[in-house]
C-alpha cells in the first residue's frame, strides 16, 4: 500500500478497546468507519457489499466479525461461522465486488485473535475514483439496487444524499483537471511530436508518426493492464509488436494474490502476566511494542527484553520506529535510557503509615502475607514489596509473582487508578530486579 498498514496494532487497539469495568465488553461505538457484526456468513453477502460500498464512498472503514450489537459483547467467531472465515476465499469476494459495483472496491482483511477468541476484520480503502455505483441488484429484500448509490453516515449505510454526491462530484471533476495538467505537461516535456497514446483497452499505441498496436497476448502479461479485449480497432497498425515482458529485477510481476493475515492481539493483562509467570512468548519484542499504546510506560519489559535477546540500546532503536499517538512510547523509552528502577527507598520514621510498610517488608521475607488484603492494606504491601533488594526478590520470586499475579486477576480491571498503578509499579521492579542484569 505504501501507507501505514489498516490493521496496524494502534489501529486494532482502538476497535478493540475494551471497557475498563467489564472486559467482554468494548467500549467502541459503530461510526462512520466501523460496523460489528456478531457472525460471518455469505449469506449476507449482500449487506456487507452494501457497508462496503458505503465506506468506499467516505473515508474507507472496517467491518469486525465477533463482535455482538448492543451490548458490543466480545463474542468472537465460533462453529461454522469460524469455519467459513478461516476458509475464506478472497477471489470469490472479489468476484462479488466486480459483479455488483463499479468502479473498483479495494479491500484488505484480516483474522484477529484476543483473550483467546478470534475475530475477522475486513477493511475497504476510500475510493480513489468516487462515486462508486451500484450495477446489479442483490438480496432477498433488494439490499443492492441497481444504480444507487452508498454512503457512511455515522452507524448507518444509506443512499447518498445530495450535499455528499455533489462534493463526490465535484472532487472527481477536480482530481480529472489535475490529470489532466499533469498529462499536459509531460506532453510539453517529452515534446509534442514525441509522445504517443497508449489505449489501456485495445492496446493500440498512436503518435504524431504512426500507430502500433501490442499483441493481446502481450498485453495480457502486463500487470498494470486490466482484462479486455480487441475490438472496434480503428485504422490499421503500422506496426505489430509481438513477444513477452520479463519483470525487472526487484520488481513484482503480476497480481499478488490476497490472503487472510493472522495475527493476535496483546493486552496490559498479557503483558503483566507473561512476564509474572515466566512465559516464553514467539514474538517477545511484540510484548514491549505493545507498551508504546498502552496508558502507562511502567509495564514489565525487561522479561520480553531477556527473551528477544535485547539490551536496552537495540530496545530504544527498535521502539524509535514504533508509530504511536501516546506519550507512552517516549515515557518508556526515557525509562531504559535512565535505568531507573522501580526500588522505593520507605520512610525510617515512626509514623503508623511507615512502620506499617516496614511490617509488610517481614511479613513478605516470611512469606506470611494474605492474598485477600483489603484495598488500603494492599497499596502499603504493593510499596513495602518495592522496598525489597533485588536480592530478596530473587530468594523469595515464586512467592512474590504468586502473589501479584493473583492481585491482578482479583483487582487489575476494577482497580481505581492508584492501585493500579501501585500494581504496575511493584510488577516492574520484580521485573526489574529479576532479569536487568541478566540482559545482553
Amino acid at each position: 500500500m505504501g501507507t501505514k498498514s489498516p490493521f496496524s496494532q494502534e489501529d486494532l487497539n482502538d476497535i478493540f478497546k475494551v471497557s475498563p469495568t467489564n472486559p467482554e465488553r468494548v467500549v467502541s461505538r459503530e461510526s462512520g468507519i466501523l460496523e460489528f457484526k456478531e457472525a460471518f456468513n455469505w449469506g449476507g453477502i449482500a449487506k456487507y457489499l452494501k457497508t462496503s460500498a458505503s465506506f468506499a464512498n467516505a473515508k474507507g472503514g472496517y467491518i469486525v466479525f465477533g463482535i455482538a450489537d448492543k451490548p458490543h459483547r466480545l463474542c468472537g467467531l465460533s462453529g461454522a461461522s469460524l469455519q467459513m472465515f478461516d476458509e475464506f476465499d478472497p477471489e470469490r469476494l472479489s468476484r462479488h465486488f466486480n459483479e455488483h459495483f463499479a468502479p473498483e472496491i479495494e479491500w484488505d482483511i484480516q483474522r484477529y485473535e484476543l483473550q483467546g477468541k478470534k475475530f475477522g476484520l475486513l477493511y475497504i480503502h476510500e475510493a480513489k475514483d468516487k462515486p462508486v455505483i451500484c450495477t446489479r441488484d442483490a438480496g432477498k429484500d433488494k439490499e443492492l439496487k441497481e444504480g444507487d448509490i452508498y454512503y457512511r453516515y455515522r452507524g448507518r449505510s444509506e443512499r447518498v444524499k445530495y450535499p455528499e454526491l455533489r462534493a463526490m462530484l465535484e472532487a472527481k471533476r477536480e482530481n480529472e483537471q489535475r490529470l489532466w495538467m499533469q498529462h499536459l505537461a509531460n506532453i510539453a516535456r517529452v515534446g509534442v511530436h514525441e509522445v504517443g497514446i497508449f489505449d489501456l483497452h485495445t492496446g493500440c499505441v498512436t503518435g504524431a508518426s504512426g500507430s502500433f498496436l501490442i499483441d493481446e497476448s502481450l498485453l495480457s502479461q502486463l500487470s498494470f493492464i486490466k482484462e479486455g479485449e480487441f475490438s472496434e480497432v480503428k485504422g490499421k497498425p503500422t506496426l505489430k509488436l509481438i513477444g513477452h515482458v520479463e519483470s525487472l529485477s526487484g520488481a513484482a510481476s503480476g497480481f499478488t494474490r490476497k490472503q487472510v493475515v493472522k495475527t493476535k492481539g496483546i493486552r496490559i493483562g498479557d503483558i503483566l502476566l507473561g512476564a509474572l509467570e515466566q512465559q516464553t512468548v514467539p514474538e517477545p519484542d511484540d510484548y514491549i511494542r505493545q507498551v508504546c499504546y498502552e496508558s502507562s510506560a511502567f509495564l514489565p519489559v525487561y522479561h520480553f527484553m531477556k527473551k528477544a535477546g535485547m539490551n536496552p540500546t537495540q530496545t530504544i532503536a527498535m521502539l524509535d520506529g514504533v508509530v504511536s499517538r501516546s506519550v507512552t512510547r517516549t515515557k518508556l523509552i526515557e525509562r531504559l535510557k535512565d535505568g531507573k528502577t522501580q526500588w522505593l527507598s520507605l520512610p525510617r520514621g515512626g509514623k503508623a503509615a511507615a512502620e506499617k510498610k516496614r511490617n509488610f517488608m517481614d511479613a513478605l521475607r516470611n512469606k506470611s502475607v494474605s492474598s485477600g488484603l483489603s484495598k488500603d492494606d494492599l497499596e502499603s504491601c504493593l510499596q513495602a514489596m518495592r522496598g525489597l533488594s533485588a536480592e530478596e526478590v530473587k530468594a523469595n520470586s515464586k512467592y512474590l509473582r504468586g502473589l501479584l499475579k493473583s492481585w491482578v486477576n482479583k483487582h487489575y480491571v476494577s482497580a481505581d487508578g492508584a492501585l493500579a498503578g501501585n500494581l504496575r509499579r511493584a510488577i516492574c521492579w520484580v521485573d526489574e530486579a529479576l532479569n536487568m542484569e541478566a540482559l545482553p
